[in-house]
């Protein structure tokens, strides 16, 4: 019988755990999958203030399928993620949150794509739930950007995935320690296909993403995914000399004709122009020197203080 892991990162959830947890064990134990599939649940804690750690440790003390990893602080999503696929062992790994925004039951389309050979399954928002149009749009440009940047569609895609074994190795086997998980399992190039979902509403709590935090996240992921920015480096330096150049121009015209104006208004707006491309071109730079700066350390991506 083949073993299917379910990683499920968790930053102060105390009041959905259990009901995740409910969730999950009634799908397994109502429907067909329990006859070809074993299951574990693995909650990563990551660092939670509340009382997450305590609700999950109970959980464990009455099924065995559960398993957990707390962190001593908060590291992140990203190495919550990482931290359960070193965790997991089954034959494939789902990734799933615990707010119940992505629905147990598409579980069920990925492991029938599973077992017709596909080793990614990608979850894909048909949907996106009662979130804001600010928020929606933001959202839809930061994939547009990446999608162009790195190569291939990311339109609609989520930490809502099934992996065979084979790729949860290899993302394991990446020693890059700044990872963006969305885009690393595209990346990896396994025989892929979605199924689609609708996100459903949060059962209790509020989103953790603020318009600040989803700014960062979008920053680091572009400057650890693609060197793209670098190029636009260049692409900045050749407009501002055009410009430039066609300022020169105009000043040996107005010179000959003798119009030119005191002062020059133009040699001001040339000079503004030039020195927030250099700016902002030192701070492009900037980022990219503390991602390896980051990376030189080779702190570990989390620290663990409990276990199961």
């Amino acid at each position: 019988m083949k073993k299917v892991s379910i990683v499920v990162p968790c930053y102060n959830e105390e009041a959905t755990i259990k009901e995740f947890h409910k969730a999950i064990t009634s799908l397994w134990n109502e429907s067909e999958i329990k006859n070809n599939f074993s299951s574990e649940i693995i909650f990563i804690d990551d660092g939670s203030s509340d009382n997450t750690y305590e609700n999950i440790l109970s959980l464990s003390e009455s099924d065995d399928c559960v398993r957990y990893t707390s962190f001593s602080r908060n590291f992140g999503k990203e190495a919550a993620i990482f931290c359960g696929l070193k965790q997991a062992t089954g034959d494939a790994v789902i990734v799933m949150d615990a707010d119940l925004q992505h629905p147990p039951i598409a579980i069920l389309q990925m492991l029938s794509k599973w077992q017709e050979g596909y080793e990614i399954v990608e979850g894909i928002k048909s949907y996106r739930g009662k979130e804001s149009h600010s928020h929606g749009f933001m959202a839809e440009l930061f994939y547009k950007i990446m999608s162009g940047m790195i190569g291939f569609d990311m339109s609609g895609s989520s930490d809502y995935k099934l992996m065979d074994r084979k790729v949860v190795d290899t993302l394991n086997s990446l020693s890059e320690r700044t990872t963006f998980f969305r885009a690393l399992s595209y990346w990896v190039g396994y025989k892929s296909t979605s199924v689609e979902y609708e996100v459903g509403d949060r059962i209790a709590g509020k989103s953790k993403w603020s318009g600040a935090s989803l700014f960062k996240y979008a920053l680091m992921n572009i400057t650890s995914f693609t060197y793209s920015p670098l190029y636009l480096i260049g692409l900045i330096g050749a407009v501002i000399m055009l410009i430039g150049l066609g300022l020169g121009i105009d000043a040996v015209i107005t010179y000959v004709k003798g119009i030119a104006m005191e002062g020059y208004p133009s040699l001001v707006i040339l000079i503004t122009l030039a020195t927030g491309a250099i700016m902002l071109s030192l701070g492009i730079i900037a980022v990219y020197i503390a991602r390896m700066y980051n990376e030189i350390k080779n702190r570990p991506r989390y620290i663990v203080e409990n276990q199961k």
